[in-house]
């Protein structure tokens, strides 16, 4: 490797860690304080480099919000139709099927909890939140789809995202549930509402 293309590799690498590590900033004081509510000045403090660096990485929040994004979406590891479908083909109906989508969807919502609270509470006002929030939604519509295995109508169907959506896990943890009792409350909820639609 010739010293000109060995030193384009580190500055690279270099700007490449950078930009991580203003990533990582970004996200914690989302969580902790609002996305909106969120200086680019405390960013650059909060990494360590100048307010200058961070704009030239992200001018604005359509930047910087998808690329906290993907490392939420790595974070919280959502299934996808096919991983699913794998498990979905070990149980032994729908009901099973719904339940067990949502144990999984509360064990991505622990892992990103923080960011995805700010995410969901400020998607009207930032367009970025919103894109993101809509694509784990449009997720979790087709993973209920294909637990339930047959056309329902829109009231069923409705239900059945609501209880598995983030903010209805959200509130039972704030309301004081752990982790663990959260889990069983959706599981519980997802399984009355499966026997109502004649799905167990």
């Amino acid at each position: 490797m010739s010293p000109r293309k060995y030193d384009m590799s580190a500055r690279q690498e270099a700007a490449g860690e950078t930009r991580s590590r203003i990533v990582e900033s970004a996200m914690r004081l989302h969580a902790l304080q609002g996305v909106l509510s969120t200086s680019w000045n405390e960013i650059a403090e909060d990494a360590r480099v100048s307010t200058a660096t961070v704009y030239r990485h992200f001018p604005s929040l359509a930047e910087l919000v998808p690329a906290c994004a993907r490392v939420v979406f790595d974070i919280i590891q959502t299934p996808t139709v096919e991983e699913a479908s794998v498990q979905f083909a070990n149980l032994s109906g729908p009901g099973e099927r719904l339940e067990y989508l949502a144990a999984a969807s509360c064990h991505c919502y622990r892992r990103g909890e923080q960011w995805l609270h700010a995410a969901y509470r400020e998607r009207d006002f930032v367009p970025e939140l919103d894109q993101a929030v809509r694509l784990i939604q449009d997720t979790l519509q087709v993973l209920v789809r294909a637990a339930v295995g047959r056309p329902l109508r829109r009231p069923e169907a409705s239900t059945l995202f609501v209880l598995n959506d983030f903010p209805f896990w959200k509130s039972l943890v704030d309301a004081g549930h752990t982790y663990r009792t959260a889990e069983a409350a959706v599981v519980a909820a997802v399984h009355a509402e499966s026997n109502r639609l004649g799905l167990s």
